[in-house]
């Protein structure tokens, strides 16, 4: 039954990669941060300014109130000693004509711009002159009062003036710190915004996906080969699903392929146990005469060395998929032992002519045995897949340091498709399955052999034009 030609999938939304998503995400985070911090860091700066400021503006009323105190005590105190004549009163209102002159040296500190810093000189050459004038007329002159007066003046223009500022100022830090109570709540919900929008798509990018691949592991570890991730998005959760689908289709392949192994091997076992089955039979029933009773168990002989041989195939799979390969390694003559190897599958294969060429004594350490079960593998391969009636060579010589042995049929060849799956285990191209049955373990089970002994193997092949597999092995040193 002809197999159902892929759904072309949709094309995949691509964008931003998780990881581009998630610096993008805490990038925009972090810069909301950083605006927040800058903004704190220019109010700040801004609200010193202006603390100074109304500082600057507290003090200069402070000094204010005080100047006008001294002026007013002044003036009582020299209302006392005009009315009176009493020196102490006199006394008095010098101490409070210095106290004020010191005071208005003071104002000059705390003046901060042109304005107020021209009040201050006017108010402080007015008190200078009306303190020299009043330290020098006696009780009975009055006309120095109106400088006084002007001096008072000048002192309530100075503290209004100061008053204005302090108020200006505390109505702007005011303004400004509701300014930055708005903007740090702006940037708060703006943050909030973009975690929230940010987990949710996380979610969509990461959850998601994760669910559905968790759920076809599930099926599939469950039994269901044909369980397969949907690919969301195209980026890394996407990668990972498309590797998960690749490795079930792979596994997939694998247990289909065990699957036609243990038919395979069943089939292979059934063959031989009918055949002696059926001569047991024939020779229990009895009157055979002895050249047909012979026959009969040369026939079960032939057919337990069959399951023999494949009992020790079976072995040796499992040894190799378990890691587990054992050898008995000791030196033997490689050319005599496939020279042996020869006549007996000579035999074996009347429908081709097998030939052998090699008259080099080749010496090699190893397990015979199993080497022995490579060279019958490669012949067996090539008579399988060879018409009746065609060459099979079987060639041994000495190159160097290495025995080199060659199997070459007249076949139909291999294409470089099927040679990438020759020496995987259950790997069977798709021309081999078509022309004969097989386990597919058998060349698998060579090259881990071969390996064993640092052997090396290599197969040449075109389609239409045979095989040719060439097999090194290092010589045993003398």
């Amino acid at each position: 039954m002809d197999e159902k030609p892929p759904r072309p999938q949709p094309p995949l939304p691509r964008g931003l990669t998780i990881r581009a998503y998630v610096a993008l995400w805490v990038a925009s985070i972090l810069a909301a941060f950083l605006v927040l911090l800058a903004t704190w860091h220019v109010t700040e700066a801004t609200l010193r300014r202006m603390r100074q400021q109304i500082n600057s503006a507290a003090h200069a009323l402070d000094l204010g109130r005080v100047l006008e105190a001294s002026l007013l005590r002044e003036e009582r105190e020299d209302l006392l000693w005009r009315a009176t004549g009493d020196a102490a009163h006199l006394e008095r209102k010098l101490a409070a004509l210095q106290e004020a002159t010191a005071v208005a040296a003071r104002l000059e500190t705390v003046g901060v711009v042109p304005a107020e810093l021209k009040l201050v000189d006017d108010l402080r050459a007015e008190l200078h002159t009306f303190q020299a004038a009043a330290s020098a007329a006696g009780p009975a002159i009055t006309r120095e009062r109106p400088r006084a007066e002007d001096v008072l003046t000048l002192v309530g223009q100075y503290m209004r003036m100061n008053e204005a500022d302090l108020q200006q100022t505390t109505d702007e830090a005011l303004r400004v710190r509701r300014v930055v109570d708005y903007s740090f709540l702006g940037v708060g919900i703006l943050v909030a915004v973009v975690l929230a929008a940010g987990s949710v798509e996380l979610v969509r990018r990461v959850v998601r996906p994760a669910t559905e691949l968790t759920r076809a592991a599930r099926r599939f570890g469950r039994g269901d080969f044909e369980a397969r991730a949907r690919v969301l998005r195209d980026d890394e959760l996407g990668e990972l699903c498309r590797t998960f689908n690749a490795m079930a289709e792979s596994l997939a392949a694998q247990e289909k392929n065990r699957l036609e192994f243990v038919a395979t091997v069943a089939h292979d076992l059934k063959n031989p146990l009918v055949t002696i089955g059926g001569a047991a039979r024939r020779l229990r029933r009895g009157g055979l005469d002895p050249e047909r009773q012979a026959a009969w168990l040369d026939t079960i002989i032939k057919q337990c060395s069959r399951l023999e041989h494949l009992a020790h195939d079976l072995m040796d799979t499992v040894q190799v998929s378990t890691g587990r390969l054992t050898l008995e390694k000791r030196e033997f003559d490689l050319t005599a032992a496939l020279r042996e190897l020869h006549a007996e599958q000579a035999e074996a294969f009347p429908r081709h002519h097998l030939v052998f060429e090699g008259e080099e004594e080749c010496r090699i350490a190893g397990d015979r045995d199993r080497l022995e079960r490579v060279a019958m593998n490669l012949l067996s391969n090539a008579v399988k897949y060879s018409p009746p009636g065609t060459t099979v060579r079987l060639r041994v010589t000495r190159e160097h340091a290495h025995a080199l042995f060659t199997v070459e049929d007249q076949g139909a060849g291999m294409s470089p498709e099927d040679l990438k799956v020759l020496f995987l285990p259950f790997g069977r191209g798709a021309r081999a399955q078509t022309m004969a049955k097989g386990t597919g373990l058998g060349m698998c089970v060579v090259q881990q052999i071969l390996d064993a002994h640092d052997g090396v193997i290599t197969v040449h092949s075109q389609l239409g034009k045979g095989t040719t597999v060439e097999v090194r092995l290092p010589l045993a040193r003398d």
